[in-house]
């Protein structure tokens, strides 16, 4: 059985996909503020930050926390951003999730996402109903 899709959903390979979601987040990202800070304030893919307790945040980047042990959540968010900027540049990479899908330092970057999360973020963040192909 084969299944259409409407006439508005372009169809696209996840690597395009990923692309265009790479650039639009981007866009919210500079010399401070990485992907995770990204997707938390919009609320997208994973949520970036804000799918962490304070007490999972502190956990998954103890090396950061421990020598802040007083630090405020944003805070440690701050510098978690400026280390994954840090990472990224070091690799060449355009965001952190660049760098985490071949690292799995904090999570496993885009490697988390099937199709239909991406298909959704792809939408969220460019008004464009897309299926992966």
């Amino acid at each position: 059985m084969k299944t259409t899709t409407s006439p508005q959903r372009r169809i696209v390979t996840r690597p395009e996909a990923i692309a265009r979601i790479r650039g639009r987040l981007k866009s919210y990202c500079d010399e401070g503020h990485c992907a995770c800070a990204a997707a938390a304030h919009l609320g997208v893919l994973c949520s970036g930050f804000r799918k962490f307790s304070d007490e999972q945040l502190r956990t998954r980047f103890d090396w950061i926390a421990r020598s802040r042990p007083d630090a405020s959540r944003e805070e440690l968010e701050r510098l978690i951003s400026l280390y994954h900027v840090g990472r990224q540049q070091v690799r060449g990479a355009d965001l952190c999730c660049d760098v985490e899908t071949r690292e799995h330092c904090a999570c496993e970057g885009w490697n988390m996402f099937d199709n239909a999360a991406l298909e959704k973020a792809y939408e969220e963040l460019t008004g464009c109903p897309i299926t992966i192909a």
